[in-house]
């Protein structure tokens, strides 16, 4: 990290149709039993992308149960994570045929895990890492407040090729770009994932002085004038971070990208998955 040049990594566009649409089931609020959605996936291009990559996948809060229809108790319900790991891995082949799988990094938010009987259920989101790291070359990604992993099921993380956890929040360097997470949210330290906002803030500060190019949050920023909601405490600590592309979720916002005068882009993920290839320049 101490001798990397930042690298100005930039959205540039996003199509506003999806490529594809996944269904999928979840609890629905308020006990009112299941609820069938659908998880967009959108593609996009990026400038700064390093050529030791050639895509780019973002994803975060895939709260849901693969397919529309309810599973015999006998089976084992397959994640959403999943089966987007599968789709997305099939849309390579089908429209970038010339990705190279292991040239793709693979960015999840948190939030990875859902149970049916309960919405909002705190559980083990490992499957889905196990899925991308089975069809992409690399896998970095962060917990969100709903995903609980025992030691055994971290050591796994930790320990398996291709794969970067970001237990308490930090940044590595992969493929040239240097790359920052910091899972959980702001909240009551006797909740799983949940930090006191004094302890959050203080962590953000010092990922954000090591000037990194893309950093992962589970909890997005409030941004007032767009009526987005989120934190406004990480807001605060964003707005003086330039030519910085910040993934997110964990709230949902109708636009997934904001950009400031200064460089910053906020991409929420949450309830989506994008697909970023490299720009080119006319």
């Amino acid at each position: 990290m101490k001798n990397h040049t930042k690298r100005a990594l930039k959205i540039v566009d996003i199509a506003k149709e999806p490529l594809e649409k996944l269904p999928y089931i979840t609890a629905a609020s308020k006990g009112a039993g299941i609820s069938y959605e659908w998880l967009p996936i959108y593609w996009g291009e990026v400038l700064g992308l390093p050529e030791e990559l050639d895509a780019l996948i973002v994803a975060s809060d895939l709260q849901g149960i693969s397919g529309h229809k309810h599973k015999q108790a006998e089976e084992i319900p397959k994640l959403l994570g999943e089966e987007l790991a599968e789709v997305l891995s099939l849309l390579f082949q089908i429209h970038l045929p010339d990705v190279d799988p292991a040239k793709v990094m693979v960015c999840l938010c948190g939030d990875l895990y859902t149970d049916l009987t309960k919405r909002g259920a705190s559980g083990n989101p490992l499957p889905v890492w196990r899925a991308f790291q089975s069809h992409f070359g690399f896998v970095t990604g962060i917990s969100g407040n709903h995903d609980l992993l025992t030691n055994k099921e971290q050591t796994e993380l930790d320990s398996t090729s291709g794969i970067y956890y970001f237990s308490d929040g930090g940044a590595i360097m992969h493929a040239n770009l240097a790359v920052a997470g910091l899972g959980g949210i702001i909240g009551r330290v006797d909740k799983p994932n949940r930090m006191r906002e004094v302890d959050y803030l203080e962590k953000l500060r010092g990922i954000l002085r090591q000037a990194p190019d893309i950093l992962l949050l589970h909890e997005s920023p409030e941004i007032c004038p767009q009526g987005l909601h989120g934190n406004p405490l990480i807001w605060n600590e964003l707005q003086n971070a330039a030519e910085l592309l910040v993934c997110c979720g964990h709230v949902h916002w109708e636009i997934p990208l904001v950009e400031t005068s200064e460089g910053l882009q906020i991409l929420n993920a949450d309830s989506r998955a994008f697909i970023f290839t490299a720009a080119t320049l006319d």
